[in-house]
């Protein structure tokens, strides 16, 4: 019986308890006196309520960048409380509770909107360089902001221009979604285009976009050269014509330009040269022998030129082989060239020797010197006995009987 007596106090006890605090809750009114609900961002905001009884609340505010408590001032009888700026100068919603006795008691929202008074214009080109033709582009994107850095209202205007050459286009863009863009074609001309932007009398800096030329055409090749001797020592010249792509624009300065060159024994023989002012050249040396050469031009993966002959005649028509006393050191020469003159030095001359039987023993070679080229036939490598040498010269050969003794 005392137990159960005991269960109805505890009952009894906590029962009132909820009753008080109810009444306390429904005895104390919060009005609050502030109509406004739109601000633009950076507007001092002030929270005002009317309380009777008890002034012990706290407003909590909410927003896309999170939530904080603050402590009200009291005059009279009113609650006021001044939203910090680490609030205010965000646009968007930021919400408000008044906290009494942990219970929400009243609520509401405010919109902040963009500050236009102070415009800042972020803007961004690219890519910066595209090919002429009217199908590559680059693409100019805006993100005008206000001074908080809050992106402006959907539907503010931007305007937009564009320079090449003596034209200028004018765009009147619109933001969504935080930004604005336009695409900029390239025309078929290379150039440069400049490219600015404005909003709210805020104007961007001046951005550019190179304008190169398209992809080159099929152009030709010729040669230059002194004389049309192979001495092995002038230089032949080859160059193409000026390089055009499809929209008749010279072709970028650096373009790489290799020439091919296919000689009577099917040797590929390569030189590069790259343009300037869509011209390209590349030199090589006159062969050492009669030769005749095919040459062509190549873009690599681009373009093609014709295809030309070059014929080179031989420089040394005739030369006389001598021998040294004991005859372990042939001579070879004087070598003269197209005009009787001795041919410059480096001219290869490479010698043969086969034994009596025919079997090849050794291939020497040289270079002349002074119009002149030897070779030595030590008795360590060429015992004495009947030997068979063939001498070359630019291209003209010469067999000998060598008795060695």
């Amino acid at each position: 019986m005392k137990k159960i007596i005991y269960i109805w106090f505890l009952v009894l006890l906590f029962g009132c308890k909820g009753t008080t605090k109810k009444e306390v809750i429904q005895n104390v009114n919060f009005v609050s006196l502030s109509t406004k609900k739109t601000y633009k961002a950076g507007d001092a905001i002030h929270l005002k309520f009317s309380y009777t009884k008890s002034s012990k609340a706290v407003l909590i505010l909410k927003n896309a960048m999170g939530s904080t408590a603050l402590i009200p001032q009291v005059l009279d009888k009113t609650l006021e409380f001044a939203v910090p700026s680490s609030f205010n100068r965000y646009a968007g919603m930021c919400h408000w509770s008044l906290i009494y006795n942990q219970d929400v008691v009243v609520s509401g929202d405010l919109s902040i909107l963009p500050n236009s008074s102070k415009t800042h214009i972020e803007s961004y080109l690219g890519p910066r360089s595209i090919s002429a033709g009217e199908v590559d582009y680059s693409m100019m994107v805006i993100a005008p902001t206000d001074g908080y850095d809050n992106p402006l209202s959907a539907g503010t205007e931007v305007q937009m221009k564009h320079q090449f050459e003596n034209a200028i286009q004018e765009h009147t863009l619109e933001v969504k979604n935080l930004l604005t863009w336009k695409n900029i074609y390239a025309p078929t001309k290379s150039g440069r285009i400049l490219v600015t932007a404005s909003c709210n009398s805020t104007i961007s800096k001046e951005l550019t976009s190179i304008v190169f030329p398209d992809k080159a055409i099929d152009f030709s090749i010729n040669y230059e050269r002194n004389h049309g001797y192979a001495d092995g020592n002038q230089m032949i010249t080859f160059e193409t014509s000026i390089i055009y792509d499809t929209y008749g624009n010279i072709i970028s300065d650096g373009t790489l330009v290799s020439f091919l060159i296919e000689d009577t024994s099917g040797m590929l023989l390569r030189a590069m040269g790259t343009t300037i002012n869509g011209i390209a050249k590349a030199r090589l040396l006159h062969p050492t022998k009669k030769e005749s050469w095919k040459i062509s031009g190549y873009i690599t993966g681009v373009a093609k030129s014709n295809t030309i002959s070059v014929s080179f005649d031989a420089a040394i028509l005739d030369y006389k082989i001598g021998l040294s006393a004991n005859k372990r050191t042939v001579m070879v020469g004087p070598l003269e060239s197209f005009m009787q003159q001795i041919v410059p030095d480096g001219m290869p001359i490479s010698l043969h020797i086969w034994d009596s039987e025919n079997n090849l023993l050794e291939i020497k070679q040289t270079t002349s010197r002074l119009g002149m080229g030897e070779f030595n036939l030590p008795p360590e490598f060429f015992p004495n006995g009947t030997y068979k040498i063939t001498i070359e010269v630019s291209g003209l050969k010469k067999t000998k009987k060598l008795v060695l003794e």
